[in-house]
């Protein structure tokens, strides 16, 4: 079940005591509280990068991320010349958006960056309520259809595992609309949306728990993580925010065979007898598989024998949603080969490259990777310094554009894998490991993945 709930707010109370004989009281009078308002910001624009917030040239947010909401914060009630600055790399920014904002008191302001970078459709949905309460064993809920690309849907909202199929659906909504705040009784609910008219379910909430007295601003967004539904909702509270993904969304695990002196091997999940992934060869990379989220075990053997086990029920820990890689690393001559498992992050930035690095040559020791301009290294500072086995960069943001990519042994200057030449574009996700030469040790290579390989 997900479970959708807010922070308890905890309300400090200021005593005023006032000491004196009966005929010589003290008045103490309280000035007028200042009239405030509340914002909310959501980054719901699936290829945009972080975005930093001003207003009136103050920064309200920094490092705001795509499916994230700032909250509701409370400011005075008074005019706002907002910003939005998108994160560039070299920590440079672009203003991709301004608005202005007369704030009212008693007024709730949720503001939500939708549509595309690439396709330059980027907008800005701001929907005003007034604040009032909840009434009691209920929850407010209200939902925007922010997903760029799709066009009217219908939103059944009912009891678990109901039938919708002789059902009107709850709501139906087209791109960019959305609802007035409804109250529901507090309790489990399912959530499926389609595609307007038809019952075909292209996302499934599973059973989703609301909260009495809890206030859920609910946008569809575009689905950058595991699973085949195009949608998933974000639930806004008043302190952060809740990603509710199709409960079918499992998580995405590719298999990468790293170990230079090892033959061809199977790769069996969870006990099973037939392989997930058969006759894996040095330096190759399999499509990433859908599995179910949750714990499981990795088993690796000899493809020409599984009774030689080289990898024996390894535990691994996927999570809904997430993205990973599970890299067979080491060395067979050394009995030392072991698992090495990475997240991954497949959303795609319009503005950058993404660039990921590992070190998966068991041969090499510490290092120093370079991305420049040219060949030449010799005046150049590493990109990265001092890397060890099984160390990644993670995702790295790179401005568009041609380099050399150079790795060298840990201060110095001579060069043990390239100079590679890459081209790396804006919205690209390029990955690459260092490994050893088939048979193990030098001379080094590497595996190129993702967009370096993608025809």
């Amino acid at each position: 079940m997900q479970r959708l709930h807010t922070s308890a707010l905890l309300i400090a109370t200021l005593a005023l005591t006032a000491c004196g004989s009966d005929d010589d009281n003290i008045a103490v009078v309280l000035p007028e509280p200042a009239a405030s308002s509340q914002i909310r910001v959501i980054h719901a624009s699936a290829d945009a990068p972080m975005v930093n917030i001003l207003a009136n040239g103050n920064a309200l947010l920094t490092d705001v991320d795509y499916a994230q909401s700032s909250g509701l914060l409370q400011v005075s009630s008074a005019e706002y010349d907002i910003s939005v600055d998108a994160q560039l790399p070299g920590d440079e920014t672009q203003t991709v958006f301004t608005a202005f904002l007369d704030a009212e008191a008693d007024m709730e302001y949720t503001a939500v960056a939708v549509g595309s970078v690439a396709d330059n459709s980027l907008d800005l949905a701001l929907i005003e309520n007034p604040t009032a309460d909840i009434a009691a064993d209920y929850a407010r809920v209200q939902v925007l259809h922010g997903t760029v690309g799709v066009g009217e849907v219908d939103v059944y909202v009912t009891a678990v595992d109901a039938d919708i199929s002789m059902m009107s659906p709850t709501l139906s909504l087209d791109y960019m609309a959305y609802t007035t705040q409804i109250e529901l009784a507090a309790g489990d609910y399912q959530i499926r949306i389609t595609v307007a008219d038809q019952k075909a379910v292209v996302y499934d909430s599973g059973t989703v728990a609301l909260m009495a007295l809890n206030d859920y601003f609910l946008t569809a967004v575009t689905n950058v993580w595991s699973g085949s539904s195009p949608v998933a909702l974000l639930a806004a509270l008043p302190e952060g925010q809740v990603l509710i993904q199709d409960k079918d969304a499992g998580a995405d695990l590719r298999v990468i065979h790293a170990v230079a002196d090892a033959p061809a091997v199977d790769v069996f999940l969870d006990e099973g007898t037939t392989p997930a992934v058969a006759m894996l060869t040095f330096k190759q990379v399999t499509p990433f598989l859908n599995v179910p989220e949750g714990d499981h075990t990795v088993t690796v053997a000899a493809n020409s024998d599984n009774s030689v086990v080289v990898i024996d029920m390894a535990a691994v820990t996927l999570e809904q949603g997430m993205s990973y890689s599970a890299l067979a690393v080491g060395s067979l001559t050394e009995n030392d080969i072991m698992p090495w498992v990475l997240m991954d992050s497949p959303r795609r930035i319009a503005t950058a490259a993404k660039l990921n690095i590992a070190h998966a040559s068991y041969s090499a020791g510490n290092v120093d990777i370079y991305l420049t301009a040219t060949d030449d290294i010799s005046d150049a500072t590493p990109a990265l310094s001092d890397v060890p086995f099984m160390a990644a960069s993670g995702a790295l943001s790179i401005t568009a554009g041609d380099y050399v990519v150079s790795v060298t042994p840990h201060d110095s200057k001579t060069v043990a894998i390239g100079p590679l030449a890459v081209s790396l574009m804006a919205g690209g996700i390029y990955s690459v490991a260092a490994v050893d030469n088939i048979g193990g040790g030098t001379p080094l290579g590497v595996i190129l993945m993702d967009d370096f390989t993608a025809k």
